[in-house]
């Protein structure tokens, strides 16, 4: 009997002593330290964007006048990509460069589907749509902005 409360005492104490030494970090919300950046960044800027359901901001500022992409389409775009403190990371030539819309990052592809040829946008991008997903990226849990122009759809 000795025994049993001998292992019986040592386990409770061992289990004890492990349960304290684990210490648990609160997860971050980078969705609500998206939320905070783009509200500072469109205050900063005196933008008026509208914001999708899916929590893209965009602003269109010509929709164009040709065809709409769909998620099958290729488009050739033009554009320039930064952060809100107006950092580029990004920027083709004004020819622009081809993508599959099924290969660009979700609220790239979301706002795209706003504009017809030769339309122009602004899309604030939060890191939910675009590379919170992607492990080891960069810019995981970057808000993107995105100046594009797209030019053809085909």
């Amino acid at each position: 009997m000795k025994s049993y409360l001998s292992f019986f005492l040592m386990f409770f104490l061992f289990s004890a002593c492990s349960n304290t030494d684990v210490i648990e970090e609160e997860p971050i919300d980078y969705d609500a330290l998206n939320e905070i950046e783009i509200q500072e960044y469109i205050s900063d800027n005196s933008l008026n964007p509208k914001k999708s359901s899916t929590g893209l901001y965009y602003i269109i500022k010509n929709e164009g006048t040709g065809k709409n992409p769909s998620e099958n389409s290729t488009i050739t775009v033009a554009f320039k990509s930064y952060d809100t403190n107006n950092i580029i990371f990004e920027e083709t030539e004004v020819e622009g460069v081809d993508f599959k819309m099924d290969a660009v990052i979700e609220g790239f592809k979301e706002g795209m589907t706003y504009l017809k040829e030769e339309g122009e946008a602004t899309f604030i991008i939060p890191s939910k749509l675009a590379y919170a997903s992607a492990e080891y990226h960069p810019l995981r849990y970057s808000v993107l902005i995105f100046d594009v122009k797209l030019l053809k759809v085909k």
